[in-house]
Order: structure tokens, then C-alpha cells, then sequence
């Protein structure tokens, strides 16, 4: 059996976690969009810097969430900034982390938290079958909470859980979701059109693609 990391292990996966966050989530919404039973949905979230230190769950309670996330940014932190927790809950979050750092392009189901774990806070998860980021609804809007090793299905209510189809991101700041970041190979974006609400949030006309579809 793997023995807990060292606080510098910790350190090291919180600071290049902090750069992934930075470089693609940070100050971005990102529009999940979702297929069930034919009905197109999606739920948007909202990702801030003082997120971050909720996710990784290793940060001291003390210590300003933009306080932390500054100085994961910059290698600033220390070991005594940092908690881990001895039952092990931080090394399964930090298992999974680094990955959901990519859940703009890696998701592949949400669904609605099934409330049977009193020590999760969330409200929908998003991932896949062996990592979980869980959202909780505030002023209408989704935002990340906490980072889960397990699958998206195992947290979840059965009749909740949806396949994501397409991925979208805007910057704050922009009114319009403007770079699509993941789309399903079945899926034609002419599909996508059809639906009336996803027509007012994307910007179908000018969509921004990853330089990986490029070829």
C-alpha cells in the first residue's frame, strides 16, 4: 500500500495544478452541454482563483483562499502553509486533480449529486469514471467545490446523469461563449444550432477551435 505523500510532493502537485488552473480555467465560465434522451441542456460554471484552494483541499483554514492561490502560483508556499489530512482524503484529491484542471476538455457526464455523502458539498458533479468535480449552486451560477477520486456515476443520481456532448468557454468578461473546447465525434455542431438557448449563449458563427483539430 502507497504511503501519504511528503508535504514537498504536495507542494510540487499544487504548483503545477495552480498553472493548469490558471492557464484554463481561471476567469472563465465553461458550458457543459449535455445529451438525455434527446433533450439538449447544459448547466454553466464559473471558475475564480479563490476556488482553487477548495479543490486541493490542502489549504490551512486560515489562510486567505487568494493568499493561497497567489503563492501557489508564484512556488511561494511552504510546507507549513499546508494540511494534510491523515486518513487520506488529500492524496485522493491530489490523484485526480492535476486532470481536473482539464475538465474543460476532459468531461464525459455530469449529473446531479445523489446527497448520500453528508461530508460532500456539492450540487452536480462533472467528469468521468475515475475522476469528479463537484459544483454548488450560487446566485445561479455553478461553481467548483471539490475534487473527487471516483466516478462521476458513483455520485450521482441514477436518472440525473447525462453523456456531455460539447464543452464551451468564454472569458468572464466576454458575453458570448466564443472557443469550443470539446465536442463528442458523433455530434455535428449543425445539431447544436438547433437549440434556441444554445444559439444566444455561443457564438456559432465565429467559434474558436483547439490547434489540435486543426490539420
Amino acid at each position: 500500500m502507497r504511503g501519504f505523500r511528503s508535504g514537498i510532493e504536495v507542494l510540487r502537485i499544487i504548483f503545477d495544478c495552480a498553472t493548469l488552473f490558471e492557464k484554463n480555467l481561471a476567469h472563465k465560465f465553461v458550458l457543459f452541454v449535455t445529451n438525455s434522451t434527446n433533450n439538449v441542456s447544459d448547466f454553466e460554471s464559473l471558475f475564480m482563483p479563490h476556488n482553487f484552494k477548495h479543490l486541493t483541499g490542502a489549504g490551512k483554514k486560515n489562510m486567505d483562499p487568494m493568499v493561497f492561490y497567489k503563492r501557489a502560483i508564484d512556488k511561494r508556499l511552504g510546507v507549513g502553509d499546508i494540511i494534510i489530512d491523515k486518513r487520506g482524503f488529500t492524496d485522493l484529491k491530489l490523484d485526480v486533480l492535476s486532470r481536473l484542471m482539464n475538465i474543460h476538455t476532459t468531461a464525459r457526464m455530469v449529473g446531479d449529486f445523489d446527497g448520500l455523502s453528508e461530508k460532500i458539498v456539492a450540487d452536480k458533479f462533472a467528469g468521468t469514471t475515475t475522476s469528479a468535480m463537484g459544483f454548488e449552486l450560487s446566485n445561479s451560477i455553478y461553481v467548483p467545490k471539490t475534487a473527487l477520486r471516483a466516478s462521476v456515476n458513483s455520485v450521482t443520481k441514477k436518472d440525473s446523469r447525462s453523456r456531455v456532448t460539447a464543452i464551451f468557454t468564454r472569458n468572464k468578461s466576454d458575453n458570448v461563449y466564443t472557443h469550443i473546447a470539446y465536442k463528442a465525434h458523433n455530434v455535428e455542431l449543425e445539431q447544436l444550432c438547433q437549440s434556441a438557448s444554445l444559439r444566444q449563449s455561443i457564438d456559432f458563427d465565429n467559434l474558436v477551435f483547439p490547434e489540435s483539430w486543426k490539420t
